[in-house]
């Protein structure tokens, strides 16, 4: 099943875990990156009313929703789909693929604590992973042209990042060509969500979900 969704103006892949997972083993095969992105009701609050933000994702080759909150926005109700979604299939199996085939990793982040929440996600979903370098994009951190030349020199096969939007798209569309990786994975809060919130985090998810949810339902009345 593959179905096109569209919230705020931001298109997004309705694929299931099979699907995007066949996508996403295409692309590491090609000779060229090619780019895959979650997306979050965070990310498509903050970008609702940003022009550039919503230019940028439709340069990424695969958007999939990170939410099954997305889905029911979009009235789609298929149930194998909706558990995908919310059972984070598609990332534990190409966390999966990456493992069994040894392929080499880059992290890169925002900041340090960052980087260690992804770290710590990536261990408790497989410990085989291999990470091969790391860093950090901030105003402290290193900056594009390091990690651009520390991803190469690595011999990445993936890079996984959790840069905030609009950071994360802005840095992969403009500097895709330069990156010799077969896939960059913008997965945001979605790989390192699971793990470690806290129920003042959960209270937030639960004002985020509501919010989203009017927010989705005041557009339809307004088109």
């Amino acid at each position: 099943m593959e179905k096109r969704i569209n919230i705020f103006d931001v298109e997004i892949d309705g694929f299931t875990a099979k699907a995007a997972m066949k996508a996403a083993v295409e692309y590491m095969q090609s000779e060229s990156i090619n780019t895959i992105e979650i997306v979050t009701l965070d990310m498509l609050m903050q970008g609702q009313d940003s022009p550039e933000w919503k230019e940028e994702t439709k340069e990424i080759d695969l958007v999939l929703p990170g939410e099954k909150e997305i889905l029911e926005a979009a009235e789609i109700l298929d149930k194998s789909l909706l558990k995908d979604v919310t059972n984070k299939m598609f990332l534990k199996m190409f966390l999966r693929y990456l493992q069994r085939n040894r392929k080499r990793i880059f992290l890169v982040a925002g900041s340090e604590q960052e980087l260690e929440k992804l770290r710590e996600a990536l261990e408790k979903y497989n410990k085989g992973i291999i990470v091969v370098g790391t860093g950090i994009l901030d105003a402290e951190g290193k900056s594009k042209e390091e990690v651009i030349n520390e991803v190469n020199g690595a011999e990445t096969d993936c890079i996984f990042s959790v840069l905030p939007s609009p950071l994360q798209e802005e840095f992969i569309v403009n500097n895709s060509a330069l990156l010799n990786a077969r896939v960059w994975l913008g997965c945001g809060q979605t790989l390192v969500r699971n793990y470690g919130e806290r129920q003042t985090g959960r209270v937030r998810r639960f004002f985020i979900k509501k919010i989203f949810r009017y927010r989705v339902e005041k557009e339809k009345k307004e088109n």
